[in-house]
């Protein structure tokens, strides 16, 4: 989406992840983001209480743009194998068009505010995954595990990835899609 055609309150939580992503947390002052937003200070308490308030809504919104690039094109009739891998990579196809939102996104969840976050958009992923492992593991296909587990097994790959390609590593599809048949197996019974 332009610059231009963003509102008022998208520039803001846009600035907010980018200087989180930037500087981190502290950096993240009402003063900055709204001068990064290039809107008065004031302005940005009419869209939002305050600054958690809005660091909440940036991630929601990151967490919901990474979802729903992940399932646009997601078949839930494709065998399980198939539909892992396309999850999979397409959340780091998404995280890869927005490396800000990575960044952003990795600082928010170590930070205070991840623990009052939830979302829809969270629940939405979450309920794919758990779809996905609940459909296979009722024809035996994948581990009896605590969804966290599957959950775990399903991410942090993906930000390994991620953060070696913010150190200037760049994978390579068939990389990718090696690392996406080790999760299945990682799942696989």
């Amino acid at each position: 989406m332009l610059a231009d055609a963003l509102s008022t309150k998208e520039k803001l939580m846009r600035a907010a992840v980018e200087i989180v992503a930037e500087d981190g947390f502290a950096a993240a002052t009402t003063a900055a983001i709204a001068a990064r937003a290039g809107v008065a200070e004031g302005t940005l308490y009419r869209h939002f209480a305050g600054k958690d308030e809005l660091m909440i809504a940036a991630y929601r919104q990151l967490k919901s743009d990474i979802f729903a690039a992940s399932t646009d094109t997601y078949d839930e009739s494709a065998p399980f194998e198939a539909r892992l891998a396309h999850l999979w990579r397409a959340v780091i196809d998404a995280y890869r068009r927005d490396r800000a939102g990575f960044r952003f996104g990795q600082r928010f969840g170590e930070s205070a505010l991840s623990a009052k976050e939830g979302g829809a958009a969270h629940e939405a992923m979450t309920g794919a995954l758990t779809r996905l492992r609940d459909d296979a593991r009722a024809r035996g296909e994948v581990k009896d595990l605590p969804m966290e587990l599957f959950i775990a097994l399903f991410y942090a790959p993906a930000i390994a990835l991620l953060k070696r390609e913010l150190s200037g590593r760049e994978w390579t599809d068939a990389e990718l899609a090696k690392a996406a048949q080790a999760i299945w197996h990682s799942w696989r019974a």
